[in-house]
């Protein structure tokens, strides 16, 4: 009996599903992760051209076309064997940075981004062992950059839902 995917779960996770190293909770949660991720993004992953050359040389188009199925495979792939919580904790925190680089990086000017590229090459060229708080927010801030960037996040606002949901989680996290 062959084992028919729930909308949204990327082919790539049939593997670890098969094994069972994907609950049913899981599974939901990764599939929040998706549907997440795609609302906010406005890019492909894998660019239709790129996809168009992959179909051509292999004849099947690739199983990682969008963002949400990129951030998908991911967090199953590296973090399977964490528990339900850890899981949500993990895809909370992904939603919580696609808001903040939003937030932080909407209508901000090109020097501003460049500053922070500028202050994150400066701080991976510290031995990761010495860093202080100071580069590890860089690292971080670039990082939210190239999620702003690579997504497009600039392209869609964000909906009241999600700010909704930003300001309840920013003061969850502040009480913990």
């Amino acid at each position: 009996m062959e084992l028919v995917l729930p909308k949204n779960v990327n082919p790539e996770l049939l593997p670890m599903i098969r094994q069972g190293l994907l609950s049913p909770e899981k599974l939901a949660i990764l599939v929040d992760l998706y549907e997440i991720v795609d609302r906010f993004a406005t890019t492909l992953f894998t660019e239709e051209e790129a996809q168009l050359r992959i179909k051509e040389r292999h004849g099947v188009l690739p199983d990682i076309i969008t963002w949400g199925d990129y951030f998908q495979t991911e967090v199953a792939s590296r973090y399977f064997l964490e528990s339900e919580i850890s899981f949500r904790k993990i895809v909370d925190t992904i939603r919580f940075d696609l808001i903040s680089s939003h937030l932080i990086f909407s209508g901000k000017p090109e020097y501003y981004k460049n500053r922070v590229r500028s202050e994150a090459m400066v701080s991976r060229g510290i031995d990761a062992a010495l860093w202080k708080a100071e580069e590890e927010e860089s690292i971080h801030l670039e990082i939210l950059l190239d999620y702003f960037e690579n997504l497009g996040l600039a392209e869609r606002p964000l909906s009241i839902q999600d700010k909704i949901w930003y300001e309840a989680f920013s003061l969850q996290e502040v009480a913990v």
